[in-house]
């Protein structure tokens, strides 16, 4: 026990020699090593003082002068007695203790920046504002009347009704657009429809609506003006109704293209999604980009999906994004999302989204025969609640006691998405399509 306690004595002393030359070398030094017994008396849980010591360095050296009495020895001298403190037993021994000092404002200060600094999440990168034509609000130029937007609409037109009705957001981001018995110039009559969902705002969407069905009359009268332009003796030989399939699609495409050109160069925020039917000469041409829907009602009560939904969870769409250098990601809700930020795959507009966001529209064609009964067209607020065949069998119901063009079928689905917990805004379009069999 007496040479640990000799141990621990020449420890101590040693621990005074580092800090004095620690100290030494730093103006100032901040820890401080006190050596405190904290040995009980016999009858009480009082602890005793520590005696000071003269540090190696303290004592006289020859040719110096004492130091004064007065003068303060450093806290780093003081060390454990010779002997004991009272009340202790030989194999009791002090307790070493740490003890540092209190920081100083300054000090205490600094302390709280340096942690803040560690804590604070990196800095956000916002992106510079997209350069918007002079005059163009960069939200649209409906955002000022958004909320001017009525929260239900109801049409009954020639041919068609419709009804819509707002969601939970702040504005209505839904529109539509008809064209009704168009003829052109060589003759033929023709017919469009189209249900539009934006998104980001209404300047997509209100773009699109009074665009899109005037840039599909105008590139059908460019492609007829093209073909008959062309001498007989230089024209490929006829094809029948594959030609005329083809210049038909083409111009949809070219349109939909055009449009989405038109909203780009005003340098606005958002998109949109479509769905729209032309129908010419006895013939039905669906397109669509995004997940709004168009449905085909048979005679026999039958649904047929006339469109596929773009958006990212289809392998294919995610093969294209990925083939042109973006990426595709699903979240934790199980929604698949491009970019992380966009859950369709085409639009119109997002201009922060090409080209992995194309608005090239997928384009199919139908002859219509006596089983075509109408054509439900609607944003994916409806088809989120309600499946194509159950929409099928409510305007089959809802029919039946109305006419093809009252707005009964269009209100009773719209009600049925709604009961189902739909939040979204919702737009439902009925087109009778047995009008169109004597054309």
């Amino acid at each position: 026990m007496l040479h640990g306690v000799r141990f621990l004595r020449s420890a101590a002393a040693t621990l005074a020699r580092l800090a004095h030359a620690i100290l030494a070398g730093a103006s100032g030094g901040w820890a401080l090593l006190l050596f405190m017994p904290l040995c009980p008396g016999p009858t009480s849980a009082a602890t005793t003082t520590a005696t000071a010591v003269p540090a190696p360095w303290h004592q006289q050296q020859p040719g110096r002068a004492a130091p004064s009495s007065n003068k303060k020895v450093h806290p780093a001298a003081l060390a454990v007695d010779e002997k004991p403190p009272a009340g202790c037993g030989k194999d009791q021994l002090p307790a070493p203790a740490l003890v540092l000092p209190a920081l100083n404002d300054k000090q205490q200060q600094g302390e709280k920046t340096a942690k803040a600094a560690r804590g604070r999440p990196p800095r956000l990168a916002i992106p510079p504002p997209v350069a918007c034509a002079p005059g163009v609000d960069p939200f649209g130029a409906a955002a000022d009347r958004e909320t001017d937007v009525a929260t239900e609409l109801e049409v009954q037109g020639e041919g068609f009704c419709l009804a819509s009705r707002r969601g939970v957001r702040h504005a209505m981001e839904d529109g539509y657009g008809v064209i009704a018995d168009h003829v052109t110039q060589g003759g033929s009559q023709l017919a469009f429809y189209g249900v539009y969902d934006g998104h980001g705002g209404r300047a997509a969407v209100d773009l699109v609506a009074d665009k899109l069905g005037k840039n599909v009359v105008a590139a059908l009268a460019a492609a007829s003006r093209r073909e008959s332009g062309v001498p007989s003796s230089s024209r490929a030989p006829a094809g029948g109704d594959e030609d005329e399939t083809e210049r038909v699609v083409a111009a949809i495409r070219a349109a939909y293209l055009t449009t989405d050109s038109e909203f780009l160069s005003q340098g606005v925020r958002g998109g949109a999604c479509a769905a729209t039917a032309l129908v010419k000469d006895g013939d039905l041409y669906v397109a669509n980009v995004g997940d709004c829907r168009a449905v085909l009602g048979s005679r026999g009560g039958v649904a047929t999906a006339l469109t596929s939904d773009h958006t990212a969870a289809r392998e294919d769409e995610r093969r294209r994004i990925e083939s042109s250098g973006g990426y595709v990601s699903c979240g934790s809700g199980g929604v698949w999302r491009v970019q992380d930020c966009l859950a369709v795959s085409r639009a119109f507009g997002d201009a922060s989204m090409k080209p992995w966001v194309t608005c090239e529209p997928e384009v199919s064609r139908r002859r219509l025969t006596p089983d075509c009964r109408f054509l439900v067209v609607a944003s994916d607020g409806l088809w989120n609640k309600v499946s194509c065949q159950e929409a099928v069998d409510a305007v089959s119901t809802a029919a039946s006691s109305s006419s093809a063009a009252a707005v009964g079928p269009c209100k009773e689905l719209v009600a049925l998405a709604r009961s189902r917990g739909s939040r979204d805004d919702i737009t439902v379009m009925v087109v009778d399509l047995q009008r169109f069999l004597q054309l």
